[in-house]
């Protein structure tokens, strides 16, 4: 009877911590784009768990990574990248940048109904704009979060763009 409870008792802590452990989430990501749209010349989805990534690129030269987080709390963040060198994007103020975001976002906007919500997204980072700072993100309403970035690298720049929500 001692040598059960020795193995028993320990069996059904790491059980209990595991019962713990195993969150489960209301939502999952699911594509934002899909294969076939007008722009994209090349498309793929993956998703594990609570996490996606689509990465397309655009005709226009640009690679567009769409990283999504759903569970508890929310983010997308895009990521808009051109190849080449960076020289041109280094003398731009802050201000082209969330310029430049809306501008994008007013693009993906327009190749499909599915999308069109991202028009709206846009005319938010338009009027938040004054009061955006690069890197940093801003509240605009309670728990849901704008950030505008930017990467410059020797050979290629990203434009960062993200949306995160808390509960």
């Amino acid at each position: 009877m001692k040598k059960i409870k020795t193995y028993l008792i320990p069996g059904l802590v790491l059980l209990l911590l595991g019962c713990e452990s195993k969150h489960i989430c209301k939502y999952k990501p699911s594509p934002v784009f899909e294969e076939g749209l007008p722009h994209i010349e090349q498309y793929k989805y993956e998703q594990s768990g609570v996490q996606s990534l689509e990465t397309m690129w655009l005709d226009r030269g640009m690679l567009l990574e769409l990283y999504q987080e759903v569970c508890d709390n929310t983010r997308q963040e895009y990521r808009f990248t051109v190849p080449g060198p960076t020289d041109e994007f280094k003398a731009w103020p802050d201000s082209l940048w969330f310029k430049e975001a809306t501008r994008q976002l007013a693009f993906l906007s327009t190749l499909s109904p599915k999308q069109a919500a991202l028009r709206s997204w846009a005319d938010v980072i338009e009027q938040a704009r004054p009061q955006m700072k690069i890197g940093e993100p801003l509240e605009i309403e309670a728990g849901i979060f704008i950030k505008v970035d930017k990467v410059l690298g020797s050979d290629q720049t990203t434009l960062l763009l993200e949306f995160s929500q808390t509960e």
